[in-house]
C-alpha cells in the first residue's frame, strides 16, 4: 500500500473564484497533491502565492484517493455541488497549482489510480506537467487518447538552465522524449512555453527607438530552436505566456543562479503586488515570431492567460477564439469548455 503523508490535501477538487474563472477555459480542477511540488521552479508564480501558507516541495499534502472516488462518483451520479459540470463534462485540469505527476507520485500513486478511475468513468482530463513520469508504461495504459489532452510545460531549449530554474522537473530533453513517446501513442500533446522569456532587455526587440544601435545584452534562456524541439517530438498545439514575477521570484532565481534578473524589465511596467511584467508591445513581437515558427512547422499557436489586459489583445493569436487551450475538436472528450458567460457556463462546440 502507498504509503501516507502527514498532510491531507482537503482542496482537491475545486472551481476557483476571482479573475480566474472568467479567463480559463478548463478551470475545473482536481489535484492529486497540494501545497508543495518537486519542480520547485524558481519563478513558479503559484509557489510566491502558497508560500504565505506552506510550500514542501518534496512531501507535498496528498489528497486521500477514497475521497476523489467519492467525489468523482456523486458528482457523475447527479448530487454535489460540482453535480452540473459533471453532468456537462467539462474538463477536469490536473495539475493547476501542483505537478501531480512529481516524485511525489512515484511512491503514492494517487494520480495512476484517478487516471484509471477517468478512463473508468470516460471521463475527458488535461494534464498539466514538467514530469516525463507521465509517458511511463503504466500511465499510458492507464490513460485514453481520446479523452486526455496532454500538455508539457517546457520553457527553454537548454538542460543545463532547466536543472538551475526548475531543480526538480524532469530535463527538457527528458520531457521531450516523453512527449514523443504519448505524441507517437495518439495522444493529443502541446508545448506550454509558459512562462516565456525574453532573449534581451524589454522593448529592444519591438524597436524601442531608444534602443536602437545599442549593443544588445543576451539573455541565456530561450531561444527559437525550442519551438522547432516541440515541433520533432510530436507536438501538436504551441501554448505561450509571458514571464511576470514576484518580489520572491527574483530573489529565489537570484539565489539559484547569482543574476538579478530585474535587468530584464522595463521599470515603468511594474504592477501592483510588485510583480514585474513584461511590455505588451514586446510580448507581440514574440507571440507573433513563435506563431510564425510554429505554423511554419505545421503545429497551431495559441496563448495562455496574459493579464487582464493582455487576454483579449492577443486573442486573435489563438488558433481557437473560443478556446485558447485548443483542446475542442482535436480530443473526443473535448466538446464543452467552461464559460463564466454563459447561464449554463458551457461553451459549446463551434
Amino acid at each position: 500500500m502507498p504509503r501516507t503523508t502527514s498532510s491531507e490535501f482537503k482542496a482537491f477538487l475545486k472551481l476557483p473564484s476571482r479573475g480566474e474563472i472568467k479567463r480559463c477555459y478548463y478551470p475545473f480542477k482536481l489535484d492529486t497533491y497540494g501545497r508543495g511540488c518537486s519542480g520547485d521552479c524558481c519563478y513558479c508564480y503559484a509557489k510566491s502565492v502558497i508560500t504565505f501558507w506552506k510550500w514542501d516541495a518534496k512531501n507535498p499534502a496528498t489528497a486521500d484517493f477514497q475521497k476523489i472516488e467519492s467525489a468523482l462518483y456523486k458528482g457523475i451520479s447527479g448530487f454535489g455541488e460540482y453535480a452540473k459540470l459533471f453532468k456537462d463534462r467539462i474538463p477536469l485540469r490536473i495539475g493547476g497549482m501542483t505537478d501531480c505527476f512529481g516524485n511525489y507520485e512515484k511512491t503514492q500513486r494517487v494520480t495512476l489510480r484517478l487516471l484509471k478511475l477517468l478512463k473508468k468513468y470516460d471521463y475527458p482530463y488535461l494534464i498539466l506537467t514538467k514530469s516525463a513520469l507521465v509517458a511511463d508504461p503504466e500511465y499510458i495504459e492507464a490513460m485514453n487518447p481520446e479523452l486526455g489532452y496532454i500538455q508539457f510545460s517546457i520553457t527553454t531549449p537548454y538542460d543545463d538552465i532547466s536543472k538551475v530554474f526548475e531543480k526538480g522537473a524532469s530535463l527538457t530533453s527528458e520531457r521531450l522524449k516523453a512527449m514523443k513517446v504519448l505524441a507517437d501513442k495518439g495522444f493529443y500533446t502541446a508545448g506550454r512555453i509558459n512562462p516565456m522569456w525574453p532573449m534581451y532587455k524589454d522593448g529592444e526587440m519591438a524597436g524601442d527607438p531608444l534602443l536602437r544601435g545599442v549593443q544588445r545584452r543576451e539573455f541565456r534562456y530561450f531561444d527559437w530552436s525550442l519551438i522547432n524541439m516541440l515541433a520533432d517530438a510530436g507536438c501538436k498545439t504551441v501554448l505561450c505566456g509571458f514571464v511576470r514575477l514576484s518580489t520572491r521570484n527574483i530573489k529565489w532565481i537570484k539565489e539559484a543562479t547569482g543574476e538579478d534578473v530585474t535587468w530584464l524589465f522595463d521599470p515603468a511596467m511594474k504592477q501592483s503586488h510588485s510583480a514585474l511584467h513584461f511590455s505588451a508591445k514586446e510580448k507581440k513581437w514574440y507571440y507573433e515570431k513563435a506563431k510564425e515558427i510554429a505554423n511554419a512547422r505545421g503545429m497551431e499557436f495559441s496563448v495562455c492567460y496574459d493579464g487582464d489586459e493582455g487576454y483579449e489583445t492577443f486573442r486573435y493569436l489563438w488558433a481557437n477564439p473560443s478556446d485558447c487551450c485548443n483542446g475542442k475538436g482535436k480530443i473526443r472528450g473535448f466538446k464543452n469548455a467552461f464559460d463564466f458567460e454563459n447561464p449554463d457556463f458551457i461553451a459549446k462546440q463551434k
